[in-house]
């Protein structure tokens, strides 16, 4: 029996679900130490300030990941399909910036070695 799969059906599949980009994956283990690897520079006073600043990001994001989870059925209860799906979208663009911002990065600091 041959099972066909809809348009819809792959496009709804398409993207990460809601808060997913915040909590799992390399991803997110990546953007931490690239942050932390750009607050160790500078004075010890701004090291120290900008290490207080990831971790207090740190914690926001935890903060947001659990409220996102603990109503997250009532959220997209609430919110049409199509808005669920836009959401998803922006957050899984964001994501895609955010790796590419790193990638670039990382290409700048090889080609700076080798020039």
């Amino acid at each position: 029996m041959e099972r066909l799969i809809s348009p819809e059906n792959l496009e709804n599949k398409a993207f990460y679900p809601l808060a997913f980009p915040l909590t799992a994956g390399p991803a997110c283990v990546v953007v931490t130490l690239t942050l932390s690897a750009h607050a160790s520079r500078g004075t010890f006073f701004e090291i120290a300030m900008a290490h207080l600043g990831v971790l207090a990001g740190i914690g926001l994001i935890g903060i947001v990941v659990y409220i996102a989870y603990a109503y997250a059925d009532r959220t997209t209860a609430r919110l049409s399909r199509s808005i669920t799906q836009g959401i998803l979208r922006i957050i899984s663009f964001i994501l895609f910036c955010i790796g590419a911002q790193i990638m670039w990065n990382g290409i700048e600091s090889v080609a700076k070695t080798i020039h």
